[in-house]
């Protein structure tokens, strides 16, 4: 008997994340399944010309999977499955029978980010959804661990196994255990996590969090901006944020007694002018009707939760357009940034991995063709964003990436092209005379164009 089940993502889609959620509910996919086999599809018209609206299949043996590309309308997991019968166009993500947060970064190159900010996807969810039967997943993809944690990260993902999050890794094909892995156990109750906290050493010069309480009043002393430009003044420090959502969704599952504690927020760093203007920060909508007080300024009002938790991606956008292109070339893709999703590292020869920095000005694809010992560097826009495009691919803009491709690939010419969104393909030849190529082309309707390779 065939089975069917629709995988929504809003990542370029990857097979590892696919077959870790359908083994959580017993459904197992071959090792020798790989990326290859996630196929758009791709229709033709009776000119011949092709379409894409977005939309992925993987079939094997007597499964089938259709994969969709979503848009979160609050601070959302990468990955939601949902049996096939189920009507995603009302944006309810209650039925899902697996979520799915993934990672690519460790405890070993960040505890706050690894473990801390990817905490807020699942509390926001389980404030929309407080009676979700689905099961809960943080992924950390391709990455390495050491053999023991640091206590930062310990304390983090004992609050992960508080709010039932189950935690998994994938290192080198193997699929760990994090929770058998490093003996993860559930926080029992309020003091219990104080505690744990608090026995991180402090650290000099650095703002330390730090936790008290008093009969159900519950300090919380931590930086909640980045104190820097706009940043400052304002709630915007993510791997903080992600932790206070945490801490106070972990006390009150451990209290049992819902809006039964009062939570004081210390040495915040927050300004009363922030709290004037009913910001929708990630923080809100995961602490949902808790009541919570930041010393020295006045909550005036409260954003509400979004009534959808997402929409299915149904226009034609820059990511679909990247995404596409990444699929139908037929060179080597060594990186990609595509909107929205995770960062990869650049591949160099002999698989070299060489990291980019999060603050350095990229591309969004990366090809290699070893033939014509070619790179060639793709930037992905919407028609009315070519001038930014054109800009972006200038070699001052760019000039650190094209630095680390130089080093590992000296014999290689670098070329530059264009990946573009527009009204109508039909219409490619008004861009013919652009500073850099047009490489590939997408309209609303979906209907597509990859020119050639010397064009």
């Amino acid at each position: 008997m065939t089975q069917t089940f629709t995988v929504l993502t809003e990542e370029n889609p990857n097979i590892d994340e696919v077959k870790l959620m359908l083994s959580m509910i017993g459904v197992n996919i071959p090792d020798s399944i790989s990326n290859d086999f996630i196929i758009p599809n791709i229709t033709s018209d009776s000119e011949g010309k092709k379409k894409f609206k977005g939309v992925w299949t993987l079939e094997v043996d007597d499964l089938i999977i259709t994969i969709k590309l979503f848009k979160g309308k609050t601070s959302s997991v990468d990955y939601m499955l949902f049996k096939e019968d189920v009507d995603l166009t009302t944006g309810n993500a209650a039925e899902a029978l697996v979520i799915l947060e993934s990672t690519k970064t460790s405890d070993n190159a960040s505890r706050n980010t690894a473990v801390y900010q990817r905490i807020t996807k699942f509390t926001t969810f389980d404030t929309m959804y407080p009676d979700f039967k689905g099961i809960k997943v943080m992924f950390w993809c391709n990455s390495i661990w050491k053999d023991k944690l640091t206590q930062t990260a310990m304390v983090g993902m004992r609050l992960m196994e508080t709010l039932n999050i189950n935690m998994y890794s994938l290192n080198k094909g193997n699929i760990i255990n994090i929770k058998e892995k490093y003996e993860i156990t559930a926080y029992e109750c309020c003091d219990d996590i104080i505690n744990s906290k608090n026995a991180i050493p402090e650290k000099k010069q650095n703002c330390s969090i730090r936790l008290d309480r008093l009969d159900n009043d519950v300090y919380i002393s931590l930086k909640l901006d980045k104190g820097n430009d706009k940043s400052s003044g304002v709630i915007s420090h993510d791997p903080n944020v992600g932790f206070l959502s945490a801490i106070i969704n972990a006390i009150e599952k451990v209290t049992k007694k819902p809006n039964h504690n009062n939570y004081i927020i210390k040495n915040h760093n927050i300004k009363q002018q922030y709290f004037d203007k009913c910001p929708k920060s990630k923080l809100w909508y995961s602490i949902s009707n808790i009541n919570i007080a930041f010393e020295g300024c006045v909550i005036k009002k409260r954003p509400v939760l979004p009534s959808q938790y997402f929409t299915i991606e149904s226009d034609m956008t820059e990511k679909l357009a990247t995404i596409l292109y990444d699929y139908v070339s037929p060179n080597e893709t060594i990186f990609s940034n595509h909107s929205g999703c995770a960062l990869t590292c650049i591949k160099g020869p002999n698989d070299i991995i060489c990291s980019v920095g999060q603050k350095m000005p990229r591309p969004d694809i990366v090809f290699r063709n070893d033939e014509r010992k070619e790179i060639e560097i793709i930037e992905g826009k919407l028609e009315k964003e070519l001038g930014k495009g054109i800009k972006q691919l200038s070699n001052k803009h760019l000039e650190k990436f094209i630095g680390l491709l130089k080093k590992l690939y000296p014999d290689y010419t670098i070329k530059k092209g264009l990946c573009i969104t527009i009204k109508s393909v039909d219409c490619i030849d008004k861009y013919k005379n652009l500073k850099f190529p047009v490489k590939f082309a997408i309209d609303n309707k979906g209907f597509f164009i990859h020119l050639s390779q010397d064009q």
